[in-house]
């Protein structure tokens, strides 16, 4: 599996494991886990006329991250992941 680094505004890192990737709604979401086995849903945000840096966000509305989690459940049903809030 692809390990990514994030860095968040205050200039933190963190390396996150990236699980799967969809898209729903015209939006790329990540499922990620960190080094300790928490999984987070990360939303794509990509500025116009800057696709080569992407910015990620785990602020999703409810309903939002329902519709992601049910769609990343039935991608992984197979797997030993489990989605909470």
């Amino acid at each position: 599996m692809t390990r990514i680094e994030f860095t968040d505004d205050e200039n933190n890192t963190a390396l996150y494991e990236v699980i799967d990737r969809t898209t729903l709604g015209g939006n790329t979401y990540l499922l990620v886990a960190d080094t300790e086995d928490n999984a987070y849903i990360l939303k794509e945000m990509i500025s116009a006329g800057d696709e080569e840096n992407a910015a990620y966000t785990d602020r999703l509305t409810e309903n939002e991250y329902d519709a992601v989690a049910a769609v990343f459940g039935q991608l992984l049903e197979e797997e030993d992941i489990i989605l909470d809030k």
